[in-house]
């Protein structure tokens, strides 16, 4: 039942969960549970089906999580049940990276969503980081970083250690100044399976995270995607230009962001600080990706000025 102004009710998942490790009858349906997806799993890759195999053996290891770890999966559910009715996209966003904190045991991270406009992370929730962390990765669209990489996958991704990963190279510099040292990166999945945002947590030290707690990150973000659900509708006719505004500002911050990267390498290079072949790979990138950002903001920002193409889009919505 919908309580009047608040968000959608459900029930609680998997409700028995509390009494696993006491009842011998509810671990016997989970372990049935377990075989069943398992079997489903098999069924379905005999016949071609791999994504579907994939998502049953999930449903397979979520029930053996609940079996082995029912103290963890507590934890994960009573961090869900936050979510619950709230009827202000901001809090709720703002609870699920709280929820993500938590479970994860990070004092820093951020949660994204996939802008519609242009396939693009854009962070909507942070806690933990300043305003040159905000800038620099206001908007994600490589896959050097953990969350880019986990975008590009639809998969899970964790760097222990930034300072040694070679793909992470050219945030490095970033990530000092920011104090973290581990990332792990967490798709925030919709009922469809569709990805539509991502939750970071970031961590002072190297840090792998256990199996367990990878699995637990992993059912959050797709209890996070459940809550979300509805709440990511295209924005209305009206509310187009106001979208595309703000895909602007976020293109002209990271290209800032860029900017001044580059600029920070090339004074080392003057100064002979550091490798020097190394800054100069990194201020070229940096040159190379703020140039990118400026003509996609450029691009954005001609079709919400151009008269013709927004009458255009005007006839096409009638």
């Amino acid at each position: 039942m919908d309580v009047p102004g608040e968000g959608p009710q459900w029930p609680d998942p998997f409700p028995w969960i509390a009494e696993t490790s006491r009842d011998w009858g509810f671990r016997q349906l989970l372990e049935r549970t377990e075989a069943m997806h398992h079997g489903a799993a098999a069924r379905l890759r005999g016949m071609g089906w791999e994504d579907l195999a994939r998502r049953a053996e999930r449903f397979a290891a979520w029930a053996r999580l609940d079996l082995d770890e029912p103290q963890a999966a507590r934890r994960l559910y009573a961090a869900a049940k936050e979510l619950r009715g709230l009827s202000r996209a901001g809090l709720l966003l703002t609870k699920a990276l709280e929820g993500a904190l938590s479970l994860g045991g990070a004092d820093r991270g951020n949660l994204q969503l996939v802008d519609p406009a242009t396939g693009a992370l854009v962070i909507v929730a942070e806690h933990g980081f300043g305003a040159e962390f905000l800038e620099y990765f206001a908007v994600v669209d490589d896959d050097r970083s953990a969350c880019g990489r986990a975008a590009k996958r639809h998969a899970q991704t964790f760097i222990v250690d930034v300072t040694t990963d070679p793909g992470f190279a050219p945030h490095r510099a970033i990530a000092e100044a920011s104090g973290f040292r581990a990332v792990l990166s967490t798709p925030v999945i919709d009922g469809a399976g569709r990805l539509v945002g991502m939750v970071s947590t970031h961590y002072r030290r190297p840090h792998y995270p256990v199996l367990r707690d990878r699995q637990i990150m992993e059912r959050y973000g797709e209890l996070v995607g459940r809550a979300l659900a509805g709440r990511l509708t295209p924005a209305p006719d009206g509310q187009a230009g106001d979208r595309r505004s703000a895909v602007v500002k976020a293109f002209g911050s990271a290209a800032r962001a860029h900017h001044h990267a580059a600029e920070a390498h090339e004074r080392s290079i003057r100064t002979g600080a550091g490798d020097v072949d190394e800054h100069q790979r990194q201020a070229e990138f940096h040159r190379a990706a703020a140039e990118a950002d400026r003509r996609r903001a450029k691009d954005i920002e001609t079709q919400i000025m151009d008269p013709g193409r927004r009458l255009l889009d005007e006839r096409a919505s009638h």
